[in-house]
This record gives structure tokens, C-alpha cells and sequence, in this order.
């Protein structure tokens, strides 16, 4: 594929119809228009309640909790919806080539899988996918090189208690993956991904300033719980990753709401 057919498939979405139609017909900036077009599809993505959409194709695939080794025909299966396409796969093909975008989509489905209770096989991912198993097998191999988990039915093992979308965007993140490869492998909105990443950097801005819990909901807003989770992934990262993570607070004024914190008697002199 072209770059340019890349590039008339990505313009060709619903929500850049709706960002030329706030440009065109409603009269506002780029600038305006981009922030409500993020907001939207943020909102559609809280509403959806799993539903499933045209661009989704539903799966029996087997239930967590099924010990290994037990035959599939005995097994619990589960329906599970996992997204075939996203905005923006055109474009990062293009960019990295289609075998990246096939790991990508490893990561995607096996983790789309496992958030509604299900867990993919490395026989259904090449089902899916077309491709053969030990081109799965070696990907999944490189991201545990990484320390990232593929949560398939071999790798259910290396999974801890209770991970949560924002501890796998903030890690991806800190490990320097693109926002467009995130929305992938996270069936994440640029949005979504954008608010985790503005938490997680005010509050561990906040924290290495030396602001304790209490100070920093005042000065944000947050919940005590977003917090100290964030806190706990802030100590995580600055023992194994303190050069990407320093690199990543760089951002803090970006997500700076101007007149925030100065309602609580905070200069900008003191965060520079």
C-alpha cells in the first residue's frame, strides 16, 4: 500500500468527517475543533458498554481459570469481542512495515481477550491474524525481552493480580512506544491514552517536588486511590527506567491547567 492510499484510508473515519464539519460548518480553530473530535470519541468509548462494533468479530476462546493441559472440548468458553481494525493501522503500516503491525495485533487481541475473561491461544491468534506460530511465538518472545506480557493461554503464568488499563499505558509509554501503537495494542482512544499520561505525569511531578498525598489532591483533584497507585508506579520506574521516565515528567508543563495550581498559592517559578 501507498503512502498516499494509506493516507486517504486514515481520513476516510467518522471523526475526521466530524473535525471538518466543526472546521467548515461551525466556524472553529483547528485547535478547538481537535480538542471536541478527542472528547467525543473518548465519551463513545465510556459508553459502549461492550457493545460490539463493525469493525469487531466475536471469538469462543477460553475461559481464565481453565487449568493447562485440559482439553478444549471440556473446557468453559466465552464470546469475547476483539477489534480487527483501528483508525490509524494504514498509516503505522506504512511506517514500520506490516510484520510490526502483526505484533502489535498480537498484543492487542490477547490483552482485548483478556479483559473480558478470556484468553487466546496461539493457534487462535494465527487463525485471526494469518500468521504462523512461531512468527507468534517469536513475538511474544520479544516482549517478554522488554518485560511486557502477552496474556495468551501459554503466558497466563507471567500475569500479576489485577493489572489495569493505566499501569499497561503509562508502561508502554515508559518504554517508548508510539501513541498510534498504544491505540492498538490497548484498544485505547488517543484520548484515553492522553488523560493516563497527564495524570500519571502531574501527580509524579508533584511527588518528586516533594508533595505529600494530601497536598497533591488538593492541587489536582485526584482521587487519593489514582495517587498512590501512580506513586507506587512512580517508584517502579524511577529504580528500573529512570531515564525514560525523567524524560517523560519534561512534559509536565504540557498538562498543566493554567490557573490550577496557582489557586493554591503555587508560581510557575517554582515548577520550572
Amino acid at each position: 500500500m501507498g503512502i498516499m492510499a494509506a493516507e486517504r484510508l486514515e481520513v476516510k473515519n467518522p471523526y475526521q468527517g466530524l473535525m471538518n464539519e466543526l472546521l467548515e460548518e461551525y466556524g472553529l480553530s483547528p485547535i478547538e475543533a481537535k480538542a471536541l473530535v478527542k472528547r467525543v470519541e473518548q465519551f463513545k468509548e465510556e459508553q459502549q458498554n461492550g457493545e460490539r462494533d463493525n469493525r469487531q468479530i466475536v471469538k469462543q476462546v477460553v475461559a481464565i481459570g481453565e487449568p493447562a493441559g485440559k482439553r478444549i472440548r471440556d473446557c468453559k468458553l466465552i464470546p469475547v469481542n476483539l477489534t480487527m481494525y483501528f483508525n490509524g493501522e494504514a498509516k503505522l503500516e506504512k511506517e514500520t512495515g506490516l510484520s510490526h503491525l502483526k505484533k502489535i495485533k498480537v498484543h492487542q487481541l490477547a490483552w482485548e481477550a483478556y479483559a473480558q475473561g478470556g484468553l487466546l491461544s496461539y493457534e487462535d491468534l494465527e487463525s485471526i491474524l494469518g500468521i504462523s506460530t512461531s512468527t507468534i511465538k517469536r513475538y511474544v518472545k520479544q516482549y517478554r525481552e522488554k518485560d511486557i506480557v502477552v496474556p495468551t493461554r501459554g503466558q497466563i503464568e507471567d500475569i500479576g493480580p489485577g493489572i489495569t488499563h493505566k499501569e499497561k499505558i503509562i508502561e508502554l509509554l515508559i518504554k517508548g512506544y508510539r501513541y498510534s501503537e498504544i491505540m492498538i495494542q490497548t484498544v485505547h482512544t488517543e484520548a484515553s491514552i492522553e488523560n493516563y499520561e497527564k495524570k500519571f505525569v502531574r501527580i509524579s511531578y508533584f511527588h518528586r517536588e516533594g508533595k505529600n498525598k494530601l497536598l497533591i489532591r488538593s492541587i489536582t483533584g485526584y482521587s487519593e486511590s489514582l495517587i498512590e497507585n501512580y506513586i507506587k508506579l512512580y517508584t517502579k520506574y524511577e529504580i528500573e527506567h529512570p531515564v525514560a521516565l525523567n524524560k517523560m515528567l519534561e512534559r509536565f508543563h504540557r498538562y498543566l491547567a493554567y490557573g490550577e495550581e496557582k489557586k493554591i498559592g503555587c508560581s510557575d517559578d517554582k515548577y520550572m
